[in-house]
C-alpha cells in the first residue's frame, strides 16, 4: 500500500511484551523461532521482509500514564494517526483519551464492540 515508504515517513510499533507459544496461532507475523523474542522488533522485522521499503520502528514499552516520559506530547503531536490493535482494556482506554486530547484520528481493532456516541 505505500504506507511508511517514504524516507521520512515511519510506522511506530510499541509492545512490551514478548511472544509465546500461543501467539502463534493467532499472529501471522511471528513464528515458532520467535518464542521469547520482544513482539514488537519481530513484527517490524517480518514487515520489512513483506516489504524493503517500509520504514518501522520498534518500541518495547507498554502506552500508558506510567510511560508519558517515552509516549510524551511530541510522540502524538507528530503522527497523523493511530492504529491500536491493544489486547488490554486499560490501554485502549488510554489510547482513545489520548487520540480525543491530541485530536488524532484512531483506527481501533474493535474488541470492545463499536462506541455508543448517542443514548436510544
Amino acid at each position: 500500500m505505500g504506507i511508511a515508504t517514504h524516507k521520512d515517513k515511519k510506522v511506530i510499533v510499541t509492545d512490551n511484551d514478548n511472544i509465546e507459544i500461543s501467539n502463534l496461532n493467532r499472529q501471522f507475523l511471528f513464528r515458532k523461532s520467535d518464542v521469547g523474542k520482544s513482539k514488537s522488533k519481530c513484527a517490524c522485522r517480518e514487515a520489512k521482509i513483506m516489504n524493503s521499503s517500509f520504514n518501522c520502528l520498534d518500541k518495547q514499552s507498554r502506552i500508558g500514564p506510567e510511560n508519558v516520559d517515552i509516549f510524551d506530547e511530541n510522540f502524538w503531536d507528530e503522527k497523523n494517526y493511530i492504529i491500536n490493535a491493544a489486547d488490554n482494556i486499560d490501554t485502549r482506554k488510554y489510547i482513545d483519551n489520548q487520540c480525543t486530547f491530541y485530536e488524532k484520528p484512531l483506527i481501533e481493532s474493535g474488541t470492545l464492540g463499536t462506541k455508543r456516541l448517542f443514548k436510544q
